[in-house]
């Protein structure tokens, strides 16, 4: 029978309390998440939370992940450690590294992005508006991904937003004229143009700027497109997948080159460009600032605690900017539509930074949900989340390595959230409850 989250919560909710963490015995039935026996659950999951001194409340792992090994698809249980490419929670990092810049008074959050990127950028129904990595940062950029997304290597970003580029696609990546500059439209592009900028003003290519500011100095062992990840950590990846025809089936990364070989996609007429023979500052799409980045469930927890100031971690950002990353840009108005929600799932957002107003739909953390800060992410079957709590510092991280269809669009029983990450946030809600 089908996953009914009310009921297994309930029935959950009625046992004693555990010991050890102080963790709910209700918080068990995550593992009936990836129950095989089960339908419409998921292949694996990892979640760990923590409280506001960094104390562990919850950690779980249940389930398998996949990689081709020796040329066969294998089944592993999934672990923590296991790295995978964990969608848009990469647009947070890409734009911590970017904040360096900022920090360093290299680059203004209000500068002209099509100056900084080095090619002219204006909406053509808005001309006399300049469009600037604030807004690029909170999708009020009026950028929307076009039918040939994602500029290849090999080709310039720039032949996306001239009128007669090989991949302007009729202006398609640009807003309908009905929706002004500053309307709210979650869109990869935007990271595209931003990892552009961090590339023409740094000097750096993109997946060693970020691995540089940001993971590095974290001792993360992670890369945007493997970049910088060596064999140890590549062979404990997994696959994100999906239910096809009754089986789990690899979206991508079903088999990892091993080191240092980085994943880009290749123009058609230049199939053997490696990353050795990309131009800085020609097209940001080529390193995936969108969501390429190879992290794992311990990767996240040690990014997670950074932003929420634990001590003994160090912090990738000073104060001062996490305040302004975190501080929302636009809010959704419901007398006054200014922005698509995605079923109320996103209506409050900073500077690559989800910020939640506690409202019907995304209440992820009950009664507390607008002093949390963090990103979900979702592609290819993979499902992610990097959530703190700026009042009292409590984190979670969690990856989803499959669903057995695509998440996006679902929305749980209370959340909309997907059902199964609504069973994870619920989880650790009643962990943090139990543990006071």
């Amino acid at each position: 029978m089908p996953l009914d989250r009310r009921r297994l919560i309930a029935a959950a909710a009625a046992l004693p309390l555990t010991s050890g963490a102080g963790v709910r015995s209700d918080v068990d039935a995550l593992a009936a998440l990836a129950d095989p026996s089960r339908r419409d659950t998921v292949m694996g999951f990892g979640v760990v939370a923590r409280d506001g001194a960094g104390r562990t409340v919850l950690e779980r792992i249940h389930g398998e992940g996949r990689l081709t090994v020796g040329g066969a698809l294998q089944a592993r249980p999934f672990t923590l450690d296991a790295p995978m490419r964990i969608a848009s929670v990469t647009k947070m990092v890409v734009m911590t590294a970017l904040m360096t810049l900022v920090e360093q008074g290299r680059l203004s959050l209000d500068d002209d992005a099509g100056d900084l990127a080095g090619f002219p950028l204006r909406h053509p129904a808005h001309p006399g508006v300049r469009i600037t990595p604030a807004m690029l940062a909170s999708h009020t950029s009026s950028l929307r991904n076009g039918p040939s997304y994602p500029v290849p290597l090999g080709r310039p970003l720039s032949e996306a937003f001239a009128a007669g580029g090989r991949h302007f696609d009729g202006g398609d990546w640009f807003a309908p004229p009905s929706e002004p500059p500053g309307f709210f439209a979650y869109a990869d592009v935007n990271f595209a143009v931003l990892g552009q900028i961090a590339e023409c003003v740094s000097g750096e290519r993109l997946d060693r700027f970020v691995k540089r500011t940001v993971l590095n100095p974290l001792g993360l062992e992670a890369g945007l497109n493997w970049s910088g990840v060596g064999d140890a950590v590549r062979a404990r990846a997994s696959a994100a997948c999906r239910m096809v025809d009754g089986a789990w089936a690899p979206q991508v990364d079903g088999e990892v080159a091993p080191a240092p070989a980085i994943r880009i996609s290749n123009a058609p007429e230049s199939p053997a460009l490696t990353a050795d023979d990309y131009v800085i500052g020609q097209n940001g799409f080529v390193f995936s600032p969108q969501g390429g980045l190879r992290a794992s469930v311990r990767d996240l927890d040690r990014l997670a605690r950074s932003y929420a100031g634990h001590g003994g971690v160090l912090s990738i950002a000073s104060r001062a900017t996490l305040d302004r990353m975190c501080a929302p840009i636009w809010t959704y108005d419901p007398a006054r539509p200014n922005g698509h929600t995605d079923r109320g799932l996103l209506q409050g957002w900073g500077l690559s930074v989800h910020v939640p107003t506690g409202r019907e739909g995304d209440a992820f953390f009950g009664a507390d949900s607008a002093a949390w800060r963090g990103h979900f992410g979702e592609a290819y079957g993979l499902q992610s989340g990097l959530f703190w709590n700026r009042r009292d510092g409590r984190t979670l991280a969690y990856m989803i390595s499959g669903t057995p269809r695509p998440a996006e669009g679902l929305s749980g029983a209370r959340l909309a959230a997907s059902p199964w990450e609504e069973v994870i946030l619920d989880a650790a809600l009643a962990a943090w409850a139990a543990a006071g």
